[in-house]
């Protein structure tokens, strides 16, 4: 994960709260993914995503918000976006991410909570790393009508990239 991007989670009872600091985007989003898969298995049942710190975010990171508020809801939890700031709140309107996952403007995190790094940053293969990125966006694409048109050639250029790197199967 590069230096000028991280994750830092504090856990308290059934909630998690994550902490993006920097980029959130295709390259470091496998950490955030494995991270969230984890807790959601160990019974996690609420997630703060807190983009107070995040200068910014890609798709491949809000198709992963989209996806795991399903996982959690599905489990009988939530996973809300809290602090999004101005810039993020428009880019997650403009792809229709508030239209499936909680946001909340100005959400107060609890003051007793202590933040640590997310370290593990999983080893991919390129074949792996594919697939997030593809599952990411498919996640955007169920949104709406426009993502569909915004994301198909994204999304055929990295089914090809995935087909040659399954040795043109599956």
């Amino acid at each position: 994960m590069s230096p000028q991007a991280s994750y830092h989670a504090a856990r308290q009872g059934d909630a998690v709260y994550v902490r993006s600091s920097g980029l959130a985007n295709m390259k470091n989003a496998p950490v955030l993914d494995a991270f969230l898969a984890a807790e959601l298995a160990a019974g996690a049942r609420k997630v703060y995503v807190d983009l107070a710190a995040c200068t910014g975010m890609d798709s491949t990171f809000m198709g992963l918000m989209v996806g795991f508020a399903r996982h959690y809801e599905d489990a009988g939890g939530t996973l809300a976006i809290v602090n999004p700031g101005a810039n993020n709140l428009r880019l997650l309107k403009m792809l229709g991410v508030t239209e499936v996952v909680r946001v909340s403007e100005s959400q107060r995190l609890p003051p007793d909570i202590d933040f640590v790094l997310i370290a593990s940053d999983p080893d991919l293969s390129p074949t792996e790393r594919a697939e997030l990125i593809s599952r990411a966006h498919q996640n955007l694409m169920r949104i709406s009508e426009s993502n569909k048109a915004k994301f198909s050639a994204f999304l055929a250029a990295i089914e090809a990239d995935l087909a040659r790197l399954r040795g043109g199967g599956r």
